[in-house]
């Protein structure tokens, strides 16, 4: 069986030198909200594997989503896509009550909008174990690793990036029909005291886990650069975490388990002296 030849959507040259590299097609799609560029992208391949790419910085989040997907959708219906595969989240089947991950039961929604012979696989994937890199210069700083959840004990579902690219990889070439949900999870469920084991463990000296307060939370979002609606949905996101309510499905879906530790995670970072 020859090789599959992989296309590549990015938002500009400079972005596709390193998939050029590797031999994959490249497509330039500067804004994906253009349904013409994205249909040049779909047209002729047997499968495509989409997400929405957040704009954390627009004054409205879910808007932006919006015009994402229809443009998705819109260019799928153009080309007669067979396939998609879905880059969604845990809790991708709650309507409300997710904060941002409302855009991901919304792109869930309209995807199912796709004549039924189009084969639609959703790989609701759990919190990034990457999420918790963008709070090392904290670390750096205090010797502490703040924490978005509480409390600090409480194991969660997380995942590496890793996982979920492999995972989506696999599905993409597999042959299904109709429309399936999967639901992946890392190795083991992680507490933020876990995560700070792990940290301690590689750079081989205490870091410990506090858990910042709501207002510091919003702090530290605005100065990552997101707006505040930005900020409004990612801390209803972070509260119902916290409260349990934001979880999986698990029902009439396919639990898949990944195989990246966090421990892997950290131990990348260091390597690549993210943690120095």
């Amino acid at each position: 069986m020859g090789q599959a030849t992989v296309r590549v959507a990015v938002r500009n040259e400079s972005k596709g030198a390193a998939w050029k590299a590797q031999r994959a097609e490249v497509a330039i799609v500067e804004d994906f909200a253009d349904v013409d560029a994205l249909g040049r992208a779909f047209e002729g391949v047997s499968g495509a594997y989409v997400l929405n790419p957040p704009d954390y910085a627009s004054d409205d989040l879910f808007a932006w989503a919006e015009q994402v997907i229809s443009a998705i959708v819109e260019a799928a219906q153009r080309t007669r896509l067979p396939k998609i595969v879905a880059l969604s989240s845990i809790g991708g089947h709650l309507p409300r009550g997710n904060g941002n991950i409302l855009t991901a039961y919304r792109m869930e929604e309209k995807l199912k909008s796709l004549p039924s012979k189009v084969a639609i696989g959703f790989m609701r994937a759990a919190g990034f174990m990457e999420n918790w890199r963008s709070l090392l210069p904290i670390k750096k700083q205090t010797g502490r690793l703040p924490s978005f959840y509480a409390p600090l004990d409480r194991a969660m579902p997380m995942v590496s990036a890793i996982d979920i690219g492999q995972t989506c990889a696999d599905m993409l070439i597999q042959t299904w029909q109709n429309t399936q949900v999967r639901e992946l999870h890392g190795l083991h469920p992680l507490s933020p005291n876990d995560v700070t084991a792990s940290f301690s463990k590689a750079l081989e000296r205490d870091v410990q886990a506090i858990i910042l307060p709501e207002r510091e939370c919003s702090s530290v979002l605005a100065q990552m650069g997101s707006s505040p609606a930005t900020v409004r949905s990612y801390s209803e996101m972070i509260c119902a975490f916290n409260a349990g309510t934001l979880v999986f499905e698990e029902n009439g879906t396919n639990r898949i388990q990944g195989k990246i530790t966090i421990d892997d995670v950290v131990h990348s970072w260091l390597s690549s002296n993210s943690l120095n």
